[in-house]
């Protein structure tokens, strides 16, 4: 097999440690070729930042013809509607009719709704009883601040509760078909109930998010509930798991025998983006040459597919002093967690007031371990699966 032939499309990194696998392969350069994957990987900073901020690149999988058979069977029309793998007029079309309740200003006056479910989420475990930190407080916390600004009823939250691990599945594994056959059908069940939901609100406009996203004219139905499903999955799914592997950083004690929160009496957007560097969920975003390309000396041709590591780029030590440490006060720039460019997460405000907002929580009970997290099998979103714990 030749260097650009079809490969498996399977990342070969250690799912709960893959920085390792970063850093022998950033030894070859900060733009290598990955023989396995089929792609190049862009492991530095700078060069994440050009790919994902600069023209000459397509977020379609369907663009890489020599994409794995999973994705070339995907429905066109899912891609053609997903904010997440649409550029252009179209993506812009379909950010610009939520670009303005994701704003800062407008997410920190959700402050006090998402307090109270929070408060709700972590205050009802109680003291000196185990409890598994993933199962009862990081995914229940982002799903039910997604359902109350939809403006779900109990049925339709269940509902996206159910079907949201499949659809998040396949968000982060195009290359499996059943894991894409398993999150398609997931999303054809939430399509199915959240169409009436959708027409309703667009008659009778209420002040949820359907509501708002349901009013943009310019939008079909398919649309709006496609737009509000994707911010509702891939939401609560990289939120719950930044959530537990921040618990899990500030946690584990250093060589000095010190946890991190040991020393931390607030939690502060200083902190949130420190954490976001280290643990952020999403390891690599795809993308693919519209046109020839020259990325830090490597030249790249049209139609080659590139992954860009964000998780490697937001630990090159070439941008960020001792680059495995936690530096709570920490400056420079920002991390690539959430993406750069067009594609920066449109859920990112939201997603640091409800990470400060339950960390503060989590912070006043004294949360400890009580056994060893085990962390997901999903190479391309990291995350912890189960995280036993216990509040003193």
């Amino acid at each position: 097999m030749t260097s650009r032939e079809a490969a498996t499309g399977r990342l070969p990194w250690d799912a709960a440690d893959p920085f390792p696998f970063y850093e022998q392969r950033r030894l070859e350069g900060s733009v290598v070729w990955d023989d396995d994957i089929g792609a190049w990987l862009i492991l530095g900073y700078y060069a994440a930042r050009q790919i994902l901020g600069g023209p000459g690149w397509t977020s379609n999988p369907l663009a890489n013809p020599n994409a794995p058979r999973a994705v070339r069977a995907m429905d066109p029309d899912i891609v053609r509607r997903n904010i997440l793998t649409v550029d252009g007029t179209n993506h812009h079309r379909l950010r610009g009719a939520v670009r303005d309740v994701f704003t800062r200003t407008f997410i920190t006056g959700l402050t006090a709704g998402v307090e109270a479910i929070a408060t709700e989420t972590i205050d009802h475990i109680p003291a000196g009883v185990e409890f598994d930190f993933m199962t009862d407080i990081a995914l229940p916390l982002p799903i039910a601040v997604a359902a109350a600004w939809l403006g779900l009823d109990v049925d339709s939250a269940r509902l996206l509760r159910e079907e949201s691990p499949a659809i998040s599945r396949m968000l982060g594994d195009f290359v499996d078909p059943d894991t894409v056959e398993s999150g398609t059908a997931a999303f054809a069940t939430l399509l199915t109930e959240f169409l009436p939901l959708a027409a309703d609100r667009r008659n009778r406009c209420g002040d949820d998010l359907l509501s708002f996203i349901g009013a943009d004219p310019d939008l079909e139905l398919d649309d709006v509930v496609t737009m509000a499903l994707i911010i509702a999955v891939a939401g609560h799914e990289t939120t719950a798991n930044l959530l537990g592997a921040s618990v899990i950083r500030l946690l584990t004690p250093g060589p000095d025998g010190v946890r991190p929160i040991d020393a931390i009496h607030t939690i502060d957007s200083r902190l949130f983006a420190e954490l976001l560097r280290l643990d952020g969920p999403i390891q690599a975003v795809g993308r693919t040459a519209t046109r020839d390309h020259i990325v830090d000396g490597v030249t790249i041709h049209a139609t080659e597919p590139v992954l860009v590591v964000l998780a490697a780029a937001n630990r090159d030590p070439a941008v960020f002093t001792q680059p495995d440490q936690l530096q709570p006060d920490r400056a420079g720039p920002a991390p690539l967690a959430f993406g750069y460019g067009s594609h920066y997460c449109l859920g990112a405000a939201l997603a640091r007031l409800e990470i400060i907002v339950a960390l503060q929580k989590i912070l006043a009970r004294r949360l400890t371990f009580c056994g060893n997290p085990i962390w997901r099998n999903t190479p391309a979103i990291r995350g912890p699966l189960t995280t036993p714990a216990v509040f003193s």
